[in-house]
């Protein structure tokens, strides 16, 4: 096909319908004023609406969430920073459907204009729900115990120095707790590794049993375990994990009793540290460690304050 068989074949305005109509991306145009006029079958997929009750009658706030962000639109697509002047090119945003479910998009758009006047403009919405889904997952596979469904040990890094720098900015209180269980060696060597998991996973329950939605829950490894309780003092941590020591006391007996009636009994050894002022978070860690350490040394079974500093002997 030559050039100007090529550039008569592209101005055929049925050809042109056709490949808005085949593209499998939502495509959306509209006028100087907002209004769409251009809403094709993918769009029409995406946005669960047909295009004879959008077509002349929504206008491009009513799609997306919130609707000052197609204002935003607008003026990037009048600076340089994303393709250009006139062009925006795959800018992630997030739409809105007929039934009220926000969906996030790769954005493409351009300026229209004949004549040297701006008469609309029109935007390629390419679903980024499956990416958004699939990176989800894999962040929380990242992060997460696969045994207990607890966060793991990297996320408690992170999500200790998050908070304590919030605490720090707002001069909230923050108490830490690090657990580990009792006996816990001599009932996995009785009953083996499978009952063992079963006592991790108690503990892990139980966990999730007694936190508030602003506390955090954590296994290390082994059996050691973490709480982090956000804006809470030191007694009043110690009153929370009192309260979860002994609904685990509670639960696991019962829970265990197809083992027999001999069992070794499993408790917990809890220490706490309230974070104090411009503490790091590996001093905070080890004052609470070595207090759930004097817990053990005095026979287990209940929760041990830290002291305000790390002292020898």
């Amino acid at each position: 096909m030559s050039t100007g068989e090529g550039e008569q074949f592209m101005a055929n305005q049925s050809v042109i319908d056709k490949l808005v109509q085949l593209c499998p991306d939502g495509i959306i145009g509209v006028n100087r004023e907002g209004t769409i006029v251009i809403f094709n079958e993918a769009a029409e997929r995406l946005f669960q609406r047909d295009d004879n009750e959008v077509l002349g009658k929504l206008h491009i706030t009513d799609i997306y969430h919130p609707p000052d962000v197609a204002r935003q639109i607008k003026k990037l697509l009048y600076d340089q920073e994303h393709g250009g002047k006139g062009r925006l090119d795959e800018v992630e945003v997030e739409v809105i459907n007929a039934v009220g479910e926000k969906m996030p998009i790769r954005l493409s758009a351009a300026l229209l204009v004949e004549n040297g006047a701006e008469v609309g403009s029109v935007g390629f919405f390419h679903d980024m729900t499956a990416r958004k889904e699939l990176e989800d997952e894999l962040l929380r596979r990242s992060i997460t115990d696969s045994l207990t469904g607890l966060f793991n040990r990297r996320h408690f890094h992170d999500t200790l120095k998050h908070e304590m720098e919030r605490s720090q900015r707002y001069h909230r209180p923050l108490t830490l707790a690090m657990l580990d269980l009792d006996s816990f060696k001599p009932f996995n060597d009785t009953y083996g590794h499978h009952e063992g998991d079963n006592i991790l996973r108690l503990v892990s329950d139980t966990m999730r049993g007694s936190l508030r939605q602003l506390d955090h829950a954590f296994r290390l490894g082994g059996d050691e375990f973490a709480f982090i309780l956000v804006e809470t003092e030191l007694d009043q941590g110690l009153m929370a994990v009192e309260r979860f020591r002994k609904a685990f006391n509670k639960a696991w007996p019962s829970k265990m009793a197809y083992l027999g009636t001999k069992l070794t009994p499993v408790t917990l050894s809890i220490g706490l540290a309230q974070m104090g002022e411009g503490e790091r978070s590996d001093k905070l860690t080890m004052r609470a460690d070595l207090a759930m350490y004097e817990a053990k040394k005095d026979g287990g079974d209940r929760a041990v304050k830290a002291r305000p500093e790390i002292k020898d002997g």
